[in-house]
C-alpha cells in the first residue's frame, strides 16, 4: 500500500517552497493570545445570570481591547508607511549586458518602533494603479519568468538600541550591519536602495536617527502604559476610583507616545526616496502615519474618556457603578460612644442610649451603616450622667462661669 499511486517506490520528496511571510510573527502571536482569552470568556458567558452577564462582557472585552492595542502597537511595523508603484531595476548588476532588467512592481516601506520592513512584489503597473489597461503584454514578456518576485525583508535597530559608529563594522549600527549582509546575499536592488538611506547620518539626512529616537521614546511610554494598565485591572477588583485613576494614566501614556513619535520624526527635508514610474518620470516614496499610530492614539483617547467617566460616576452614583463592577456593597463601621450611667445606689448597672435604641454595659458599640445609603444624619446630643438621673445637654443651655472663691 505504501507504493500505491507512485511511479517509483520511495518517499515523496517535494522541493522547498520559500514564500515571504506577510505578517509579523509577534503581532500575530499577541493577537492570537488575546483572542484565546476572549474565546475562553465567551464559553462561560451562559453561566452568568441577569444583568451581570452584560456588565462582565463589557468589562472583559474593553480590558482585552486596551491591552491588545498597547502590545500590538508596540511591536507593530506600521507607525509610518508608504507604498508606491514603480518601474525599477531588479538586480544590482546587469548580465548579460544590454538585456532588459527592469520590472514593474509595488514597493512598500513600513516603519515601526524597533525597525523597518521593505516589501517588493512584482505587479504590472496598470494593475498596481487600478487601471483597466491590458496587462497581457507585460506578463508574456516578463524579464525574469523563472522567478517569483515577492520579497519581505526586515531591518532592526533595537539590538542594541544605539546609533553606532559610521561605517559597516562591528561597532556600526545594526541597520548598517544588516545592510552590508544584505548586499552580500544579493537582495533585490529596490530593497537595498531604500535600506541605504537608513545608513546615512550626515548633513540633513538623519532619517534613521530620527526614527530610532522616536521609536525609543514611544516604546518606553507604551511599556509604562501597559504597566499601569495591568495595575488598573488589579485595582478595579478592590477600589474602583484608584483603578480608574491608573486607567487614566495608561491612556495618557498612550496619547503621549503618539505625540512624542510625531514630534521627534520631524526633519527637514522630509523623508522621501526617489523612484521612476513606467514612463520614466520621477515619483517619490513618502511615508505617512500608519494604522498602528492611529490605533494607539484613538485607543489612548478612548481610555482617557472611559477612565474619566468612571471617576465621575463613582463620585455621583457610587451604588450604580459598584453594581456594574460587581462590587459587594461594603458596610462602613460607625462608632457610637457609650456613656456610663449609674442607676440607684446598688451601682454596677450602666445605661446606654443610642439613636437606634438598645442598651449595653459600659462598652463601645460598632454598628454597621452602609456608605452607599444617602440619608441625612441628625445632630448628636450628649448625655451627662448624675447620681440622681440624667440630663441632656443641648446647645440652648447657657453655661455660666463660677468664680474660684465660690468653688472653694
Amino acid at each position: 500500500m505504501g507504493n500505491a499511486f507512485r511511479l517509483q517506490p520511495g518517499p515523496a520528496l517535494y522541493p522547498p517552497n520559500a514564500t515571504p511571510f506577510l505578517n509579523d510573527v509577534e503581532e500575530v502571536g499577541i493577537g492570537v493570545a488575546f483572542c484565546i482569552i476572549a474565546f475562553s470568556f465567551i464559553l462561560i458567558i451562559p453561566g452568568i445570570r441577569g444583568w451581570e452577564r452584560l456588565y462582565s462582557t463589557i468589562r472583559v472585552f474593553v480590558a482585552l481591547w486596551i491591552g491588545c492595542s498597547i502590545l500590538v502597537c508596540s511591536y507593530g511595523y506600521t507607525w509610518h508607511t508608504a507604498d508606491i508603484c514603480v518601474r525599477t531595476q531588479y538586480k544590482g548588476y546587469i548580465f548579460p549586458p544590454n538585456t532588459p532588467q527592469e520590472i514593474e512592481a509595488a514597493v512598500g516601506l513600513h516603519i515601526g518602533l524597533r525597525g523597518f520592513n521593505v516589501t517588493l512584489y512584482e505587479l504590472p503597473y496598470s494593475i498596481c494603479n487600478g487601471s483597466d489597461v491590458d496587462v497581457n503584454n507585460y506578463m508574456n514578456n516578463r524579464p525574469f519568468p523563472e522567478e517569483v518576485i515577492n520579497y519581505n525583508n526586515e531591518f532592526g535597530w533595537n539590538n542594541p538600541w544605539a546609533q553606532g559608529r559610521v561605517g559597516f563594522g562591528i561597532f556600526a549600527s545594526e541597520v548598517s550591519q544588516e545592510f552590508r549582509a544584505a548586499e552580500f546575499r544579493g537582495l533585490p536592488y529596490p530593497i537595498l536602495w531604500i535600506a541605504e538611506y537608513f545608513t546615512l547620518d550626515g548633513e540633513q539626512i538623519r532619517w534613521f536617527r530620527k526614527f530610532r529616537q522616536a521609536g525609543w521614546y514611544a516604546h518606553i511610554l507604551l511599556w509604562l502604559a501597559f504597566a499601569t494598565y495591568l495595575v488598573s485591572m488589579i485595582l478595579f477588583i478592590f477600589v474602583i476610583s484608584t483603578g480608574a485613576l491608573f486607567m487614566l494614566y495608561s491612556g495618557l501614556f498612550m496619547v503621549f507616545a503618539s505625540f512624542a513619535y510625531s514630534i521627534i520624526i520631524i526633519n527637514d527635508p522630509q523623508f522621501s526616496i526617489p523612484f521612476a514610474d513606467i514612463e520614466g518620470r520621477r515619483v517619490n516614496l513618502e511615508t505617512h502615519f500608519g494604522w498602528a499610530w492611529i490605533l494607539n492614539l484613538c485607543t489612548g483617547c478612548a481610555t482617557v474618556v472611559l477612565a474619566t467617566l468612571v471617576l465621575v460616576l463613582n463620585f455621583f452614583l457610587p451604588r450604580e457603578i459598584a453594581t456594574f463592577f460587581h462590587h459587594t456593597i461594603v458596610e462602613e463601621d460607625e462608632f457610637f460612644q457609650i456613656d456610663e450611667e449609674e442607676e440607684g445606689e446598688k451601682g454596677a448597672d450602666f445605661g446606654v442610649s443610642t439613636r437606634r435604641g438598645g442598651t449595653t454595659r459600659g462598652r463601645t458599640v460598632r454598628r454597621g451603616v452602609s456608605k452607599y445609603r444617602q440619608t441625612t444624619r441628625k445632630a448628636r446630643s450628649t448625655i451627662r450622667s448624675t447620681r440622681g438621673g440624667s440630663q441632656r445637654l443641648n446647645d440652648e443651655i447657657q453655661l455660666q462661669e463660677v468664680p474660684a472663691a465660690a468653688q472653694s
